[in-house]
C-alpha cells in the first residue's frame, strides 16, 4: 500500500513539471536594425582638365540599402586639392544621398589620383572613393591673353572696333580656347551679311585654341558714321551655348580717288556757329535754336547723315542737299529733364565735303528749379 501511495505522488509531481514546461514562455527572437549601403561607383575620372580651367566637380551616389538610417559621420579628403559636401542627414532605407568631390587644378599640372576616406554608421563604418585625371598645363597666361570667359570658352576679345573707308575692308583675329573637359564644337554663326568670320576649323579638344578671322566691310557704300552690330556664336558648351560678339565699326567716305580737278570743285560746308548755349532754363522746358549751314563750293553740298547724342534733342533739316551758293536751316529742339545743373549734348553731322566729313554741333544749358 505504501508503494502505490508513492508512486502516485511521483506521478502528479512529474505531471505539473511537464505542464509547466509546455506552457513556459518562449523568448522573443531580438532583431538588430543595421544600416547599409551601395554605390554604382567608386572611382570616377575626369580625364584632361585644364589648369586654369577652374573647380572639376563630380558628385557620387550612396544609397542605403539597410533596415535602418544611414548617417555620414564624417568626410576626409587625401589633400587640400580636394574638398567635399555630402548629405549630412539621415538617409532613411531606399533613399540615396550623394557625396560631392571638388577638384581644383591651379597650379597641379599633370596626372593625380586622390583618395575620399568616408566615415558611416554602417556595417562597412569606414571607405574610400577615388577621382583621378590629367591637369594639362595653361598654354596662356590668361589675364593678359584671354579677357573674357563665356561658359568654358575664354576668348581674346568680345568687341571688335573697325574704323573703315566706305570703300575698304577691315579684319581682326578671333582667339577662342576651350577649358572644359570635352570637345566644343561651334555648330553655327550668326552674322550680318557684311560680317564674316572664318577659320581652318570650328572645333577643338580640351585645352586647346583657334583663331578665326572676322571680316568686316560697310554694308553699303553709301553707309555712314558709327554702327554696332552683333554676331552669335552657336556652340554645343551647356554652360552658355551662345556666345556674343560686338561689333562696332566707324565709316567714313573714301576721298582718295578724287582727282585734282574734282578737289576743287567739291562742295564747302560753312556754318553760322558750332555752339548754342540756352543758359538758364527750367525744368521740362521745350526749347530751339537754328544754325545755318552754307555751301561755299561748286558742287551739290550733301548732308549725308545726322545723329544725336540723346533724345532730349530733335533735329528738323530745311533739306539734305544744298545747292552752290545757296543757304538753308538746321532747327534744333532741346527738352530739359528732371536734372539739375550743366548739361551738354552733340549732333554729328556727315557731309560729302572733303575737308569737312564730320562735325561736331554742341548744345549746352543750366537747368534751373
Amino acid at each position: 500500500m505504501y508503494k502505490l501511495i508513492c508512486l502516485a505522488f511521483c506521478l502528479i509531481l512529474n505531471y505539473n513539471s511537464l505542464f509547466s514546461q509546455k506552457n513556459k514562455t518562449k523568448p522573443k527572437e531580438i532583431v538588430v536594425e543595421k544600416a547599409d549601403f551601395q554605390m554604382d561607383e567608386t572611382e570616377y575620372d575626369f580625364g584632361v582638365i585644364n589648369e586654369n580651367g577652374g573647380l572639376s566637380i563630380h558628385e557620387f551616389s550612396i544609397k542605403n540599402t539597410g533596415n535602418a538610417p544611414l548617417i555620414i559621420k564624417n568626410i576626409e579628403p587625401e589633400c587640400g586639392c580636394t574638398r567635399t559636401e555630402y548629405t549630412d542627414k539621415p538617409i532613411p532605407p531606399g533613399s540615396v544621398g550623394s557625396i560631392k568631390a571638388v577638384y581644383s587644378p591651379a597650379g597641379r599640372p599633370g596626372g593625380f589620383r586622390k583618395s575620399i576616406t568616408v566615415y558611416t554608421n554602417a556595417q562597412k563604418e569606414k571607405f574610400q572613393i577615388f577621382i583621378r585625371g590629367n591637369v594639362a598645363p595653361a598654354k596662356y597666361e590668361f589675364a593678359s591673353t584671354f579677357t573674357y570667359q563665356y561658359g568654358f570658352l575664354a576668348i581674346n576679345n568680345n568687341t571688335f572696333n573697325f574704323n573703315v573707308l566706305n570703300t575698304k575692308t577691315d579684319s581682326a583675329e578671333l582667339l577662342l580656347y576651350n577649358l572644359s573637359n570635352k570637345v566644343i564644337k561651334i555648330l553655327k554663326i550668326l552674322t550680318p551679311h557684311n560680317i564674316e568670320i572664318s577659320g581652318p576649323e570650328f572645333e577643338f579638344r580640351p585645352n586647346t585654341d583657334i583663331a578665326l578671322k572676322i571680316k568686316f566691310r560697310p554694308k553699303n557704300v553709301n553707309e555712314f558714321g558709327d554702327l554696332m552690330q552683333e554676331v552669335k556664336l552657336i556652340t554645343n558648351d551647356d554652360s552658355l551655348p551662345v556666345k556674343l560678339l560686338y561689333i562696332n565699326s566707324h565709316v567714313k567716305e573714301d576721298f582718295s580717288k578724287l582727282s585734282p580737278k574734282e578737289l576743287k570743285a567739291a562742295p564747302k560746308f560753312v556754318i553760322d556757329k558750332m555752339e548754342h548755349d540756352f543758359k538758364e532754363i527750367g525744368h521740362k522746358d521745350n526749347l530751339t535754336t537754328d544754325f545755318t549751314i552754307t555751301n561755299k563750293g561748286k558742287t551739290d553740298l550733301i548732308i549725308r547723315k545726322i545723329t544725336r547724342s540723346c533724345n532730349c534733342v530733335t533735329i528738323d533739316a530745311e533739306t539734305m542737299t544744298i545747292k552752290p551758293k545757296e543757304k538753308a536751316k538746321l532747327k534744333v529742339g532741346y527738352t530739359s529733364f528732371s536734372v539739375v545743373g550743366q548739361d551738354f549734348r552733340q549732333l554729328k553731322l556727315i557731309t560729302n565735303d572733303p575737308n569737312n566729313n564730320e562735325i561736331l554741333l554742341n548744345i549746352r544749358a543750366n537747368i534751373v528749379r
